[in-house]
């Protein structure tokens, strides 16, 4: 039996019902989801009506989209879908085939709590069991951690949420403080608590003094807009020193899975911090259970604060399993998955919201593994 039957079978035994979602997707959904540094991967097409096309670049999309158009006409409650087909990627590493099967499931609508997280990573861990793979390195990660610190420091709205922002983007969180400093001594910070008309009496008379006058297509309304826009972002509000050394210390941390916890609260304590137990507890409940469901995928498992960013719909727990820490063996994960629980109302625009999380298993990257291994 191929593993990609076994691994069908591990998971028909939970249960479920088995979905064939459509190959083609439109081009628009995973760029708006995850912006245009995905393009490079996707395999898109512009049809005769100029609409854009992709093939599915995986199963969770157009699993969740049909998902989406389901819950529209009825209250589905909870639903667990299964799924098995390929998927299509250009290569980010020499070699990697551009059509890959994927083997996964997809549950909605269940409690966003630690018993699902850890009976999805259980059901792949076992799933590749079945398949006789018998150990693998995992990276576990947490994409509300970083956000939940930064609700805990009580910024202002604006800051909190630009923070957010690039903390989904590498070098961001750097390039935001970097860029808050500037605005609190350069022009923004000049303007800082006027209204826009006098922001706009302002620019006149800087054009009327210099002789300068917009050029190209930005008008002097479009500039006006933009300062007053900027001089508002965290108006009057400074990221202290200790604080950016704070979100510094959480943004880098990466540490053995079983250490993580301790070091998380650490910081927290560090920082005089209140708000941010619940996420810690959850997150300390969640890795204690992680680790007594097999010591085999866990022992040598590790934790990234950033790690898991580059998924783009995944909001929370996020693991891959490899079949070693080396980095060429990391870039090549044959299990991946967490949770999602936004996606949903993004897909729809709000119309429609359930939690979400899943999982896959590539087949193909499992018979590579027992191959190396036998």
């Amino acid at each position: 039996m191929s593993a990609a039957d076994t691994a069908m079978t591990a998971l028909a035994a939970q249960g479920g019902e088995f979905v064939d979602p459509p190959l083609l997707i439109e081009a628009s959904v995973p760029l708006e989801l995850s912006g245009e540094a995905v393009r490079s991967r996707i395999c898109a097409f512009v049809d005769g009506q100029s609409t854009e096309w992709a093939l599915r670049p995986d199963l969770t999309l157009p699993v969740a989209q049909t998902e989406c158009e389901q819950r529209r006409n009825a209250d589905l409650g909870e639903t667990f879908r299964r799924y098995r087909g390929p998927v299509f990627r250009l290569p980010a590493i020499e070699d990697d085939p551009i059509e890959y099967e994927q083997v996964g499931l997809e549950r909605f609508g269940a409690p966003s709590d630690v018993e699902r997280d850890v009976w999805l990573f259980q059901t792949l861990v076992e799933a590749s069991e079945a398949c006789g793979v018998k150990a693998g390195h995992t990276c576990f990660g947490d994409l509300s951690i970083f956000p939940a610190f930064v609700d805990a420091l009580g910024f202002p709205d604006d800051v909190s949420a630009g923070l957010k922002r690039a903390f989904r983007q590498e070098g961001g969180v750097r390039a935001y403080l970097s860029g808050q400093k500037r605005n609190q001594s350069g022009l923004p910070a000049r303007v800082s608590g006027m209204s826009r008309t006098e922001i706009a009496a302002f620019v006149e008379d800087i054009f009327s003094i210099t002789g300068v006058r917009p050029v190209g297509n930005r008008s002097a309304e479009e500039i006006v807009e933009r300062l007053h826009a900027r001089s508002t972002i965290g108006a009057g509000f400074e990221i202290s020193a200790e604080q950016s050394e704070l979100l510094e210390r959480v943004l880098t941390l990466d540490v053995a899975f079983a250490e993580a916890p301790a070091a998380l609260q650490a910081i927290a304590q560090d920082g005089d911090l209140s708000g941010v137990e619940t996420a810690l507890k959850r997150f300390g409940q969640r890795t204690e259970q992680l680790l007594a469901v097999s010591s085999a995928f866990t022992r040598t498992a590790h934790f990234a604060t950033r790690f898991g960013r580059r998924f783009t719909y995944y909001d929370g727990f996020v693991f891959e399993i490899a079949a070693s820490a080396d980095k060429t063996a990391m870039q090549r994960p044959f299990v991946a998955g967490g949770r999602y629980d936004s996606l949903l109302s993004n897909l729809s625009q709000g119309e429609v919201d359930a939690t979400a999380l899943g999982g896959i298993i590539i087949p193909h990257r499992v018979e590579n593994l027992l191959g190396d291994l036998s």
